[in-house]
């Protein structure tokens, strides 16, 4: 007779995805390793079970707390490792915050509307592994207000605030206005949260931008640019830093910058070049 773990792998032996049924039999596989490793009680499966409706109850368009899980897990962090492309730029997590409706912009655009925050023109090209320039490739940008909270944790924020999609140029060039980041806590009013605070664990993100570059033909990618020297950067409690996302906030005092965003100098400047891998050949 089979034994409990066996059966229960064969059982996706069927699955109409093939790939499906790998991935399924493996998860069982491991998860029945766990629970014999642990020698997990019924009590403990049972409040594991009450976490996972914690979570789902929780979640909603704007926060979702099995993002946030699977970040402070690490597994965010080891999906990237595992399926990071070679030769292009390192990707990073998502983070429960992303919204799919953010409102498509001109190249160019000016996020700030007046707000609190230290001006920061971020610039750039996207290109290939080559270096050539990815014509009208997408950038969907998002980030923390001024306060350190996004727009689903404050309601006095519109819903849209210091997020935008753009195009990029025929040169691959891109550039917006926004605010420079802030260090801030993954929601703690959750189960995720509550699981941290009884592990003792930081809370702390360092500060950060998400970006998601895109274009037909090439491999997406998620990714996060962070301060040099920002607070947490050694210690960040989803694992997303990655050296070569770490970028230097330089004091600016180009002019016709100045013009055009009608700004004061100095003010900051961060330029990054995304770096896209093209998908292979089916």
């Amino acid at each position: 007779m089979l034994t409990v773990t066996e059966a229960a792998m064969r059982s996706f032996a069927t699955a109409t995805d093939p790939r499906m049924g790998e991935v399924m039999a493996l998860l069982v596989k491991h998860l029945h390793a766990f629970v014999a490793e642990s020698k997990l009680s019924k009590e403990e499966w049972l409040k594991g079970l009450a976490f996972l409706t914690e979570a789902a109850a929780i979640t909603t368009e704007e926060r979702n707390e099995f993002s946030l899980l699977s970040d402070v897990l690490g597994i965010s962090s080891m999906v990237d490792v595992v399926s990071q492309p070679v030769g292009g730029t390192s990707s990073s997590v998502l983070g429960p915050f992303h919204n799919h409706d953010s409102q498509l912009q001109p190249n160019g655009v000016d996020l700030t509307h007046g707000q609190a925050g230290e001006r920061t023109w971020l610039h750039g090209r996207v290109v290939d592994v080559h270096g050539k320039p990815i014509a009208n490739a997408q950038i969907d940008f998002w980030q923390n207000a001024d306060n350190g909270l996004y727009p689903a944790q404050d309601p006095a924020q519109d819903p849209h605030n210091l997020r935008c999609k753009i195009h990029c140029d025929t040169d691959g060039s891109f550039e917006l206005l926004t605010i420079r980041p802030h260090p801030y806590t993954v929601p703690t009013d959750g189960p995720v949260g509550a699981m941290l605070a009884a592990a003792n664990r930081n809370i702390w993100r360092p500060a950060h931008y998400h970006v998601i570059v895109s274009a037909p033909g090439y491999v997406g990618l998620v990714t996060e640019l962070f301060p040099a020297g920002s607070a947490y950067i050694d210690n960040d409690t989803v694992f997303g830093v990655r050296e070569g996302l770490i970028v230097d906030f330089k004091p600016c005092q180009n002019a016709g910058v100045a013009k055009r965003y009608n700004l004061q100098a100095p003010f900051y400047e961060v330029q990054f070049e995304f770096c896209l891998v093209e998908q292979a050949l089916q």
